[in-house]
């Protein structure tokens, strides 16, 4: 089975359950920490996808990583994962469910990739002409990145807009190699 298939088959069955138990956003809060927990550490990562280690040392380690106790739902379904030996897919499905949740809620994820950092002001002329274009509440997750010299980079999910002088500057020399190309070649 595909590994896209298997993440949204638990992400939408762990929604599904959510929705009956009034626990959608609770249980997305945990999830966003073991997440966060897995992207940040390869250790951690590597202790969930183990198939050697029992499920109670497993679980165990994600109880320390959460804030507060690990609701009993969730728990149980790590449980489940973790039996099931799909350790490796916990981090997945825990974005899964977040995009879900974001769905169900009408909002939107953005990632904002800029030269230098956003005034406040242009963060919301960002945010606000997004929103107006998709018609959700966006929610933006900016991060500076000094490689593109100057501009910013917007990516919605596989969309990508791409006003940084980094991408201008490789448009510039594309033209101009093809330009030169086809000189050479008519003489």
């Amino acid at each position: 089975m595909l590994s896209g298939a298997v993440v949204n088959r638990y992400a939408r069955g762990l929604l599904a359950f959510a929705q009956e138990h009034g626990a959608i956003d609770d249980i997305d809060a945990q999830l966003v920490q073991i997440a966060e927990a897995i992207r940040v550490s390869k250790p951690f990562r590597q202790l969930l996808s183990n198939p050697i280690l029992p499920t109670d040392v497993k679980l165990s380690t994600i109880e320390r990583i959460v804030t507060g106790s690990l609701r009993d739902d969730v728990r149980r379904f790590l449980a489940i994962l973790l039996k099931r030996g799909r350790g490796a897919y916990v981090g997945s499905i825990a974005s899964r469910y977040r995009e879900l949740v974001d769905e169900l809620h009408g909002r939107l994820a953005i990632d904002i990739e800029t030269a230098q950092p956003l005034t406040e002001a242009e963060e919301q002329a960002i945010v606000t002409r997004l929103s107006q274009a998709y018609g959700k509440q966006i929610v933006p997750r900016v991060r500076e990145n000094a490689e593109l010299i100057a501009g910013y980079r917007i990516q919605v999910g596989n969309r990508v807009l791409d006003a940084t002088t980094q991408s201008a500057l490789r448009q510039f020399r594309e033209r101009l190699l093809n330009g030169a190309v086809r000189k050479e070649g008519t003489r």
